[in-house]
C-alpha cells in the first residue's frame, strides 16, 4: 500500500491574498494601531528629518511610530525581535507595509525620538487609545 503525505511545495506562488489589507481581522490591534497613529501630530518626528530630500531615505515616521506602539503594546521591546517578527508576523508586515526595517534603525529611531514618543503618546491618553484601554504613563 502507497504512503499518503502531504507534501511541502516550496516552490507553489503566494498564498496569502495579494493585498495586505485582507490579511488581518478588521478587529485586529495592528488596524487600531495604525488608524491612531494617523491622527496623531507626529510634525515633530518629520521635523527631525531633512527637509531638501538629500541623504539616504528613512523609513516614513509614522510608518516607525506604528511599528515601535504596536510592538510595544505586545510586549515586544527588543529591536531584534521587532526586526524579527517584521520578517515572520503577518501584523508587523501590514503595519510596514512588507518593509523589514533592520534593529539599528529601529534602535536608533526608539532613541532618536524617544521624548517625541511619549509626549505624543501622552496627549493621546484620553483619546481613543485611552478608550480602548491603553496606559501610557
Amino acid at each position: 500500500m502507497p504512503q499518503n503525505f502531504l507534501e511541502g511545495r516550496r516552490e507553489q506562488g503566494f498564498l496569502l491574498p495579494p493585498d495586505v489589507r485582507e490579511w488581518l481581522a478588521a478587529d485586529h490591534l495592528a488596524w487600531f494601531v495604525i488608524d491612531a497613529v494617523a491622527e496623531m501630530d507626529l510634525s515633530a518626528f518629520y521635523a527631525a528629518y531633512r527637509a531638501d530630500g538629500h541623504g539616504r531615505a528613512a523609513y516614513e515616521p509614522s510608518l516607525m511610530v506604528a511599528l515601535v506602539l504596536y510592538a510595544f503594546a505586545s510586549g515586544q521591546r527588543s529591536s531584534r525581535v521587532i526586526e524579527r517578527h517584521c520578517r515572520q508576523d503577518v501584523a508587523y508586515r501590514v503595519i510596514t507595509g512588507n518593509l523589514v526595517p533592520d534593529h539599528a534603525t529601529i534602535a536608533r529611531f526608539i532613541g532618536r525620538h524617544g521624548k517625541h514618543a511619549f509626549h505624543v503618546l501622552s496627549r493621546r491618553k484620553h483619546g481613543s487609545a485611552g478608550a480602548a484601554g491603553w496606559c501610557w504613563s
